[in-house]
């Protein structure tokens, strides 16, 4: 099983339609390294080559963790992180100044062991950086350097339609899944009309329609329990309109939630993350499964209509 390509915006380059988010409990320093490598080992043998970090995921330890996994395993993979936050003592601090998107940019190749990144993209950033000359020029900069490929942002989705307005970027990155559909699925169609590439954030909706979420049986488990129930307050009472999943036939929650985001041409990979390489083979195996019956894709976009 080989996870198939997409074309990422117009630019020709292919990308996997799943990708490898490496984040969250999986760079935390209390989950083995060797575990951690054994998922994107799995990933890369599986077709995945868009893998996605960021200089503040899992504590600071995401990036430098990526890096000593990929080794010299550079050639073929798509590498994407985030600039415009960093740590400092504990706690995330903005930055979108000329000096500090270098300087993340130039922190992240060194911990990635890498000298390019093929997707930059600002993280979370207020409705003003999109019109600051001072980082749009540092963006434009690291591109013309060849130290960044790409340029894209992590959004919600008006400032996703803004930024593809501007036409400055490559890339936008923004939640879609069965319960956000609406808008990111407007803002998507806008992306492919412009030739820009879109990478769907959370496409299995943090599984909160699955009742094993609340029957956590490892650490891993109660720490994304504990995440969904501090940051998708929301998400996890509208799960609620989702049992219906337990029992249709031949279909479970998390293959039907991939396979819905994967079925719109307009999404260019689907961002995944897990820490058990049994979850990660079967979702990768979504990308060359069956396509949702009809009645149960209308069941879906009844969620969020």
């Amino acid at each position: 099983m080989t996870v198939a390509k997409r074309s990422f915006g117009n630019t020709g380059v292919m990308v996997s339609e799943i990708g490898l988010g490496c984040g969250g409990y999986w760079g935390l320093r209390s989950f083995p390294e060797q575990r951690a490598a054994e998922i994107v080992d799995l990933a890369l043998e599986h077709g995945v080559n868009l893998l996605d970090t960021g200089p503040n995921y899992s504590g600071g330890n995401a990036e430098p963790r990526l890096g000593r996994i990929l080794g010299g395993r550079r050639d073929g993979v798509f590498l994407a992180t985030k600039v415009g936050s960093r740590l400092e003592r504990g706690q995330v601090v903005k930055d979108w100044s000329a000096g500090g998107i270098r300087a993340s940019v130039e922190a992240s190749l060194g911990n990635l062991r890498t000298d390019h990144l093929d997707l930059v993209q600002l993280h979370s950033p207020s409705p003003d950086v999109l019109e600051n000359e001072g980082t749009l020029g540092a963006l434009a900069a690291l591109k013309q350097e060849g130290l960044v490929s790409f340029v894209g942002l992590s959004t919600d989705s008006a400032l996703a339609a803004r930024a593809i307005e501007l036409g400055v970027f490559d890339c936008v990155m923004l939640t879609y899944n069965i319960l956000h559909q609406r808008d990111s699925e407007r803002v998507a169609r806008l992306a492919e009309a412009a030739g820009k590439a879109v990478l769907a954030r959370s496409p299995m909706a943090h599984v909160v329609y699955e009742s094993s979420l609340f029957r956590p049986t490892s650490r891993a488990r109660i720490w994304y329990l504990l995440r969904a129930l501090k940051n998708f307050r929301r998400d996890v009472a509208k799960g609620r309109s989702l049992r219906f999943l337990h029992d249709w036939k031949g279909w479970h929650g998390p293959h039907a939630a991939l396979r819905f985001v994967l079925e719109n041409p307009c999404v260019t990979s689907a961002i995944v993350g897990t820490t058990d390489p049994r979850h990660l083979v079967d979702n990768l195996s979504v990308s060359d499964g069956p396509p949702l019956p009809a009645d149960l894709l209308e069941r879906l976009r009844g969620v969020d209509p």
